[in-house]
């Protein structure tokens, strides 16, 4: 029974310690990921952090990916907030409004529209090199909030919550 309620002190002992300090040098930074890519969507984000916990993050997303029946082709602009609970570990929100050029593969015409995209988001920073670069895996949920002008089968093809896995890349200025 001992061993049962120290296994969980212990491994509270170690988290705690091998937690990193949170240094910061600089309130801004650029980040961009390096997942997203896969996926044909290509980001930069700005982010500004004004206290320890607050940081705003904003920057520029081009999505080009496609599905069965459609091409998305969105301008987007990334909005999010980072609240840092504990050292590194965070949480965030997203949203993404887009101008989206989306390509129907079934009509042959495009279907320009408004969107919005939203993802909840958990995470860690990890600093490097003296706190000037950092790597944040954020793993998250997606989904959508509107979209106008859908393109047919639109609906069936997109299946919310869709799971974003996300790690970012940065340096801070």
């Amino acid at each position: 029974m001992k061993k049962i309620f120290l296994f969980p002190v212990f491994l509270a002992i170690a988290t705690l310690s091998c937690a990193q300090n949170q240094e910061i040098f600089s309130k801004w930074s650029l980040g961009t990921s390096i997942t997203y890519p896969l996926q044909n969507i290509y980001m930069l984000q700005v982010n500004y952090r004004p206290s320890h916990n607050h940081e705003f993050f904003i920057g520029p997303c081009f999505q080009n990916f496609g599905h069965e029946s459609f091409k998305v082709n969105a301008y987007t602009l990334l909005l999010g907030y980072r609240y840092y609970i504990w050292k590194g570990l965070h949480v965030e929100s997203e949203v993404y409004p887009a101008y989206n050029n989306i390509y129907s593969k079934i009509t042959q015409t495009r279907f320009p529209g408004f969107e919005m995209w939203a993802e909840i988001k958990i995470g860690y920073q990890i600093n490097l090199f003296k706190n000037r670069f950092f790597i944040q895996p954020a793993p998250g949920i997606g989904f959508g909030i509107f979209q106008t002008n859908k393109p047919p089968n639109f609906d069936q093809e997109i299946n919310y919550p869709v799971f974003t896995p996300q790690i970012i890349i940065g340096a801070r200025l």
